[in-house]
């Protein structure tokens, strides 16, 4: 979900920014929401529907990858693999082992430290057992939400070969429905080998988190990516109502009887995959929006260049100002009372997690992206001149 935050890589496509301000806001407004546990109910399922901006995420994810490939396939004749890897490497880590270590401070484990959930934590291959994910009660999160960005890493291992496969529209959508059905069968396997040894909560939620459940979401992002290009396909004039539109579509799945995960009691589609049919809708309207607009404004832009940093840090913004102070943001208040101190907290917790994301993304995002860019621009000389001496 953290693929280039710091910003499109052409001025372009500077609605991705736009597009990853959405998802973060989105993620905070389903967080902060359990801190008013009397909030109405209608509000709250409303609310709770942010937990999808991670399918935002991960479509402006997909999309910039590919866009960022096919531009350096049309500059240089051929993508550079180590040096994706490179700018993946400098792009994520620094700041999420800062963020592990952080949440290590704010909120030691109950049970000390534990190695293994350590390593699979920061190796980013959590997300493969219950018990590491974690979604067993009483494990140790190293990192909250942490789940995303390991569901991300496994993408990006992958994307080389997806992106050498998938090179049109066609191959994309059959590429998303072979994830989808990749997505079913792996679940229902997980569901048959765990279902006896945890929790169905527990279960419940790996099958939800995993990348096999993840996948089609990715996929459906090289579809997004296909259709940007023949441009008539949204008409500029009609960007606006439409991603209105699919908007609307989004927020009514708070009422749609879709289960948690793809193959789940025979539907085809979980609430991950369904929730990003509209987005993906969203994005493409999107593109098509004029800058400075109603959706893709230079505020939500903004708010999108540092929301990598916003996504690690608005769990601490949450525990320390309504979780620590529950009587200030009066997060007992039920009814009209709740809302209305829900939006309260809601406006201080988002700006304290960009303040802080500001701060953070120019303290430590940029530096380490600068060094990922002097290191691989080193690697390409060094490769060149290796090259030259062996003409």
């Amino acid at each position: 979900m953290a693929e280039e935050t710091g910003g499109a890589e052409h001025p372009v496509f500077a609605y991705i920014d736009a597009v990853r301000g959405y998802a973060i806001l989105l993620v905070i407004t389903c967080h902060l929401t359990f801190s008013y546990p009397e909030l109405p109910y209608p509000v709250h399922r409303l609310t709770v529907l942010g937990w999808h901006g991670v399918q935002l995420f991960f479509l402006a994810s997909c999309v910039t990858l590919l866009l960022s490939w096919h531009g350096e396939v049309a500059r240089r004749g051929r993508a550079d693999i180590g040096a994706f890897f490179l700018r993946r490497v400098f792009r994520i880590l620094p700041a999420y082992y800062l963020g592990g270590l952080f949440y290590w401070w704010l909120d030691p484990p109950a049970h000390g430290f534990d190695l293994g959930q350590f390593l699979t934590a920061y190796g980013f291959i959590n997300l493969w057992h219950p018990l590491t994910a974690p979604t067993v009660m009483g494990q140790w999160s190293v990192i909250p939400g942490g789940w995303s960005v390991s569901v991300e890493f496994t993408f990006y291992a992958l994307f080389p070969l997806i992106a050498s496969l998938i090179t049109s529209l066609r191959r994309a959508i059959v590429f998303t429905l072979a994830a989808l059905l990749f997505a079913i069968l792996t679940n229902r396997a997980g569901f048959v080998l765990w279902g006896g040894s945890y929790s169905m909560r527990a279960v419940e939620d790996i099958l939800y988190f995993w990348f096999p459940n993840q996948l089609p979401v990715f996929a459906l992002g090289t579809m997004v990516f296909f259709l940007l290009r023949p441009a008539a396909i949204i008409p500029r004039h009609l960007a606006g109502a439409i991603a209105g539109l699919a908007l609307a579509g989004f927020f009514a799945l708070a009422w749609a009887p879709v289960p948690q995960w793809a193959g789940e009691a025979g539907w085809p589609l979980g609430h991950a995959q369904a929730a990003s049919l509209p987005l993906a809708l969203f994005v493409l309207a999107l593109s098509r929006a004029a800058p400075g607009g109603l959706f893709v404004n230079p505020l939500v832009a903004w708010v999108g260049k540092i929301s990598f940093s916003a996504y690690l840090i608005h769990y601490a913004a949450i525990e320390l100002l309504p979780g620590r102070f529950p009587h200030l943001f009066h997060t007992g208040a039920g009814g009209l009372a709740a809302i209305l101190a829900y939006a309260g907290g809601w406006l201080a917790v988002t700006g304290a997690t960009c303040l802080c994301a500001f701060c953070t993304y120019h303290a430590i995002e940029r530096p380490m992206i600068a060094l990922g860019r002097r290191l691989i621009n080193a690697r390409r000389a060094r490769l060149a001149a290796l090259a030259a001496e062996g003409m």
